[in-house]
């Protein structure tokens, strides 16, 4: 993704009140938990940081599912306009409607779609057009799409069943995904736990033998050594993170 695109990614996470939500008491928490002293507070924009890194993240994880599950819903209309006997123009023309019926208004996919047939009603080449649409997702599958439409009209190549392979391919690979989220779905859940496990118990130690902890606090030493476990801890979540993450 140019950086364009992704300003305008973070820029559409930051409005998300959970966001600050989330920044705000995670900051409270470390201000308390690591420091018990209010001045932590000025923790905040590292956190929010933080936070922005991994709401962004999620919000393009699932931004990338929705659009390769729209996509194929699309390769497989433009598959039955071609065994229909319609032209691959007047199968992309009709799309529009067919993907709001199927995935919603809200469809992510529609805005690239009323523009690739405002460049067919210009007359344009619908081998570019597809180029133009994939050039607004930029995610390989829909590149890849584009490239096998472009050789495929420059060839005299089978729409069909190119188009076929393609829509059959994402779908597999969407499949495979799921399979391996039900499967870590319980390592996930064993990593949130083992991740809130450490704050629990400074929390309980806080409140029932805060004299034990004590000398951590209110020392150049103790900030120190505290500062280090915090570093430690967010290393650790981030690993397990990504230890749990599926890439694809």
């Amino acid at each position: 993704m140019d950086k364009k695109g992704r300003f305008a990614e973070y820029r559409e996470t930051i409005k998300d009140p959970r966001l600050i939500v989330s920044s705000i008491i995670i900051t409270v928490l470390i201000a308390w938990l690591f420091y018990k002293s209010p001045i932590a507070l000025i923790l905040y924009p590292i956190v929010l940081a933080v936070c922005l890194y991994y709401f962004r993240d999620r919000r393009s994880e699932i931004r990338r599912e929705k659009v390769l599950v729209e996509f194929q819903e699309m390769l497989k209309l433009i598959v039955s306009e071609l065994r229909s006997g319609h032209s691959l123009e007047n199968a992309v023309m009709s799309l529009d409607k067919e993907i709001i019926h199927l995935c919603g208004e809200k469809a992510i996919i529609i805005p690239g779609l009323k523009n690739m047939q405002q460049q067919l009603r210009l007359k344009k080449p619908v081998e570019q057009a597809i180029s133009d649409f994939a050039a607004c997702y930029q995610y390989e599958e829909i590149v890849n799409f584009a490239y096998t439409i472009s050789y495929a009209k420059r060839l005299g190549g089978n729409y069909i069943k190119n188009i076929s392979v393609s829509a059959e391919k994402i779908g597999q690979r969407l499949e495979v995904k799921q399979d391996i989220k039900t499967q870590l779905a319980e390592k996930q859940l064993e990593m949130k736990i083992m991740g809130v496990m450490p704050l629990g118990i400074l929390v309980y130690i806080g409140l029932t033998a805060s004299e034990f902890i004590e000398p951590l606090y209110h020392n150049a030493l103790g900030i120190v050594v505290m500062s280090v476990c915090l570093i430690l801890y967010v290393a650790c979540l981030y690993i397990a993170k990504r230890i749990v993450t599926i890439e694809y």
